[in-house]
């Protein structure tokens, strides 16, 4: 008899194991087609706009072009382009936490997060994860698998275009679609999210604070680690010792702030130098956190549920997301900016590289 209940127990053990274990499949079929901006007549998007309300008050300047898109000739007065006037207005660019590194991923979920993310965990390290939503549909266990590891979950749209080329009803498309596979997903609604090519002006802030989102931007050029170059343009020796002597000013000068860094997790190359630059921090005992770490933000997601564990040095206790800094840390500006021949400004990253890498890596990176 005693057999018998044991038995019975560990089958029903064994049961609810399995049921809990279970992942959420998405139906690809209730979702727009991949990688292109989503229809805004559909009933769905037609019903979130509703629920948004009026649109009208948001600025209105001149939908720019291109992927990323060119810096217009001439400023346009109260645009704010991050990546074109040096304006990040009141987007989040540094770590509030001293001596850490904040630690991102764009572009995923895809076939390589699963190498990121043992590397993560046997180091004890917590990220974000910007996801784009047409990859979140292809791959649910990956995103499920991020939030049991402790990971932090943000927004890099459906499909990866640049927000500023939008309207302003195809730019609620892009986060709600998004926003609504993370939910089916995971039961998390996303608070915080990074602007494909880290292309914003304030046109496009007004209508996602509309929807509750946070922008979050990169700490300047200098913690753009140019993954994506890595073999389409720079040797694996060039991008490694470029983002070492970034590091390495940090170090010397730290200041109250971390930083954010720009990296992806969408292809083969991109997550093989995050496996080499990541030591590069830890070697110089940098305190690693998430988003939600660095911004101390005990709900970082839009339905309050609670924030993943925040880390500090790797193999250590405690919290990096403490930290209420008052002076300044590195350069916080955005990216730096170049001037051309014309007197326009433009992001220093060229475009003709940026179409090589997504022939590459099969989406554009940023």
């Amino acid at each position: 008899m005693v057999k018998i209940a044991a038995t019975s127990l560990t089958v029903l053990f064994l049961a609810i194991s399995a049921a809990n274990a279970q992942v959420t499949k998405l139906d690809p079929s209730k979702y727009p087609e991949i990688n292109v901006v989503p229809p805004v007549n559909s009933p769905q998007v037609q019903t979130w706009l509703k629920e948004l309300g009026d649109l009208s008050a948001a600025p209105k300047f001149p939908l720019r072009v291109g992927a990323p898109p060119e810096c217009a000739p001439k400023k346009i007065e109260g645009e704010c382009v991050w990546t074109c006037d040096n304006c990040p207005a009141d987007d989040i660019t540094v770590c509030n936490a001293p001596n850490t590194w904040g630690l991102t991923f764009d572009d995923g979920p895809s076939v390589e997060t699963p190498r990121l993310l043992n590397y993560l965990k046997t180091n004890k390290l917590t990220a974000s994860f910007f996801l784009i939503g047409s990859n979140v549909i292809q791959h649910p266990e990956i995103v499920q698998d991020e939030v049991k590891d402790g990971h932090h979950l943000a927004s890099h749209t459906w499909s990866h275009s640049a927000l500023t080329t939008l309207t302003n009803e195809q730019i609620v498309a892009e986060m709600k679609w998004t926003e609504l596979a993370v939910m089916e997903a995971t039961g998390k609604k996303l608070k915080y999210m990074r602007p494909p090519y880290g292309d914003i002006n304030n046109r496009v802030r007004f209508i996602l604070k509309k929807m509750g989102y946070i922008p979050v931007d990169w700490t300047g050029d200098e913690f753009d680690t140019n993954d994506w170059r890595y073999t389409v343009s720079m040797t694996a020796p060039q991008v490694i010792g470029n983002f070492t002597k970034s590091l390495d000013a940090y170090v010397a000068n730290p200041g109250t702030k971390g930083f954010y860094c720009l990296e992806h997790d969408v292809s083969k190359p991109v997550v093989d130098m995050a496996l080499q630059l990541l030591p590069l921090g830890i070697a110089r005992k940098l305190n690693f956190a998430s988003v939600a770490g660095c911004e101390n933000d005990a709900n970082p997601y839009q339905n309050g549920v609670a924030p993943p564990a925040t880390n500090g040095t790797p193999g250590a206790t405690g919290s990096a997301g403490g930290a209420q800094p008052t002076g300044t840390g590195p350069s916080t500006g955005g990216p730096k900016i170049v001037s051309s021949s014309a007197g326009s400004t433009s992001f220093s990253v060229s475009v003709g590289l940026a179409a090589a890498a997504a022939a590459v890596v099969g989406t554009m990176l940023f």
